[in-house]
């Protein structure tokens, strides 16, 4: 996948365009103070998500000669952005955003019972779980909500 299709092909997926889908930066490392298993993150005050590209689904829709042998990496990275842009909208409420993320995994022709969508019912419930261990919030001091979308090898 080259870098002008990195979001246009996920956006096809969800049956948007970029000019109706917030602002996306994508960065190679996880920057500090951002969990080093995170895929993507929003910055609030900039109302703009950033996605890390050194991730399992980035690194197999790259590999794929064509688009279409990477079709289930893309709908992560679409469900990804899915999450994001609900932080965007919503705050920090991780279960939201996972069922957000769900949902966009069923309309890019996700199976709901497949190993995709079930990392994601699973990780939700581990996000949750400790989240209710914690007493943060998953928002940094300069605005940034750290508990975003996927994690390295899980959605």
């Amino acid at each position: 996948m080259e870098r002008r299709d990195s979001l246009c092909v996920p956006l096809q997926l969800l049956g948007r365009s970029e000019a109706s889908f917030p602002p996306v930066e994508l960065i190679e490392r996880v920057p500090p103070g951002i969990s080093p298993l995170a895929t993507g993150y929003v910055l609030l005050a900039e109302k703009r998500i950033v996605i890390i590209t050194s991730t399992a689904a980035f690194r197999e829709a790259r590999r794929a000669s064509e688009r279409c042998n990477s079709v289930e990496a893309i709908r992560d990275i679409a469900g990804v952005l899915a999450h994001e842009e609900w932080h965007l909208k919503h705050g920090a409420d991780e279960a939201g955003a996972y069922d957000a993320q769900m949902i966009a995994l069923l309309t890019a022709g996700a199976d709901a019972n497949g190993a995709l969508f079930h990392k994601v019912k699973q990780v939700k419930l581990v996000v949750l779980a400790a989240s209710k261990r914690t007493t943060t919030t998953g928002v940094t001091a300069d605005g940034q909500i750290v508990a975003g979308g996927a994690r390295e090898g899980s959605p």
